[in-house]
């Protein structure tokens, strides 16, 4: 297995979801990186720009590094870490710090990026941490010739392995806008590879986002290219779901699902226009999501009345 690079592509539009009642007022841009970004050797390095302004806003690194110790004794020490990090002190990252006292005397900070759970609410009351290398996962071995013994120790709370949790981040772009974002990773092989799958953030200034969340009022899809779902509608009026799909997109695979998770609707859709009745359901929250034969999906938010 080898490390993919990637490039960002060109931006390519997805039609906003139609909603009732009223907006939802947030609008995500999504990037997809395809394919995920694998970093399993030292020393490899991925920046991200979030915002495709040109300014790298977040890095990870691989890192394997020893060091040897002499004195009364021998000591070797060997170190495996995964660090993210903001690129500049104005970006910051969720998460916690530990500071304790040296023996010999100062202080040393560690700092604990925060593993998010999907839906997780990612603003202004979370911890937030600007340092610029920020322990993921990490694991160290001490080795002393003289006593012949070892000692392990490891951390971080995605130690030993996560898959598709969220680093919470914040950055200010050129314009003074503070975002609110989330990078969707694994941790995998006890702390020893990273996996970086996807990303979004928030357009609108000091507005949160739920990790994993790609839907607003606007989404833009990083190199989906000649989506057949440009020109979808979905909204909704009373207790019924309404969908208006170009001839080109069908069949159409359609599941609804409320804010706990749950599947309330799961049909195959044949007609460009289809009306879903919810009467059963209360009024909420829901996501509409669409799948065509190519694979390509549409999601959207809508509230019933």
């Amino acid at each position: 297995m080898k490390a993919k690079s990637f490039k960002l592509l060109e931006y390519a539009s997805m039609a906003a979801c139609v909603l009732s009642v009223k907006t939802l007022g947030a609008q995500a841009v999504y990037t997809d990186l395809d394919p995920d970004v694998i970093l399993e050797m030292d020393p490899e390095i991925l920046n991200i720009d979030m915002n495709g302004d040109g300014v790298l806003d977040f890095a990870f690194l691989n890192e394997l590094y020893s060091t040897e110790t002499t004195g009364w004794s021998f000591y070797y020490s060997y170190f495996e870490r995964i660090w993210a990090g903001p690129k500049n002190p104005n970006n910051a990252i969720a998460g916690s710090l530990n500071q304790f006292t040296l023996s010999y005397g100062g202080l040393s900070t560690y700092y604990y990026p925060f593993a998010l759970l999907q839906d997780s609410a990612i603003n202004d009351t979370l911890e937030f941490q600007n340092a610029g290398y920020q322990r993921m996962a990490s694991r160290t071995f001490f080795w002393s010739i003289g006593l012949e013994i070892w000692d392990q120790r490891e951390g971080g709370n995605w130690y030993p392995e996560l898959t598709d949790h969220y680093l919470g981040v914040k950055f200010l772009d050129t314009l003074g806008c503070n975002h609110y974002g989330w990078i969707r990773c694994d941790i995998l092989d006890e702390g020893r590879v990273l996996i970086v799958k996807d990303y979004a953030y928030e357009t609108k200034c000091e507005t949160g986002i739920l990790a994993g969340d790609t839907i607003g009022d606007t989404t833009v899809i990083v190199g989906i290219e000649n989506n057949l779902f440009e020109n979808a509608k979905i909204w909704s009026s009373a207790n019924n779901v309404n969908i208006q799909l170009p001839p080109e997109t069908l069949p159409v695979y359609c599941e609804i699902y409320n804010m706990e998770g749950q599947c309330i609707y799961r049909e195959s859709i044949n007609n460009t226009s289809t009306i879903v009745n919810l009467s059963n359901s209360s009024e909420s929250l829901y996501i509409v999501s669409l799948t065509n034969v190519t694979g390509q999906k549409k999601e959207c938010k809508i509230i019933l009345k």
